[in-house]
């Protein structure tokens, strides 16, 4: 193929201006670089290349021309490192707050020491050992003059809560002779048993207050042994004399009290 020399002179003018913009571009990137370095790192780049309009061609008179263009650092750190996060200040916590709750904790018992101080102590309280009213103790006279007192009195009626001479029950009929004697009795059959010191049946002795249960449980009746196995009492046949050994009042018999 033929070419003409007007032809050749425009192409190798155009060669000249490729070389000449081809070796002026490394500069124009290092200068526009530096200048974009101070500002934004990567977006003037980005502005330098779109200055170019024949990207293609520059790199067709490179590639001929066997140019090695000097890499263009660029601070990629810059881009493609994340942005540090603020670290997280931690939140002071005062150092005197322990203290205070243990001035606090203090302070409730110590106010809780106040008021125990203040309450009145409660003593556990111990059972209290009411004294018994002390056994009436009865003096006796000669058992002779009690025993005459009581027989003498044989033959009186019985009438129920009686205490004179109109008429006894049993417990009024012994309360009656032992008052004659200077000796006081309580008034009911169960109060008088609880009177004196307990004896046998064995040691009986003249003036010797005999129980029996009778109509109720308990000292129901009660007379004054004399002697000899013999009680006098107020029954209800009035006062007489009867022998301990009566099946009736020995089946029945409950005890014997000693008035000292």
């Amino acid at each position: 193929m033929l070419v003409s020399s007007s032809t050749r002179k425009w192409l190798g003018s155009i060669s000249l201006a490729g070389l000449l913009l081809a070796s002026s571009l490394p500069a124009l990137a290092s200068a526009e670089s530096d200048t974009a370095a101070s500002r934004t790192p990567a977006k003037p780049l980005l502005a330098a290349s779109a200055t170019v309009p024949t990207e293609t061609y520059t790199e067709t008179v490179r590639k001929q021309m066997k140019w090695i263009a000097s890499p263009v650092k660029t601070d990629e750190s810059v881009e493609s490192a994340p942005a540090p996060e603020p670290a997280q200040t931690p939140i002071p916590v005062p150092a005197n707050e322990p203290v205070a709750v243990a001035e606090t904790s203090t302070q409730a018992s110590q106010e809780v020491q106040i008021l125990k101080q203040a309450q009145p102590a409660v003593r556990d309280t111990e059972p209290v050992q009411v004294a018994e009213a002390p056994k009436q103790q009865v003096s006796r006279s000669s058992s002779s003059t009690l025993a005459d007192n009581a027989l003498s009195l044989a033959g009186v009626p019985y009438v129920f809560g009686g205490n004179t001479r109109n008429g006894f029950d049993c417990s009024g009929y012994t309360q009656y002779v032992f008052e004659g004697s200077g000796i006081s009795l309580p008034r009911t059959s169960q109060a008088q048993f609880k009177v004196g010191s307990s004896v046998t049946k064995d040691e009986l002795q003249t003036g010797d207050l005999v129980f029996f249960s009778t109509y109720a449980k308990g000292a129901s009746h009660v007379g004054i042994y004399i002697g000899g196995g013999k009680f006098v009492h107020a029954s209800n046949s009035g006062v007489r004399t009867t022998s301990l050994s009566d099946g009736y009042y020995e089946s029945r018999y409950l005890g014997a009290r000693r008035v000292n």
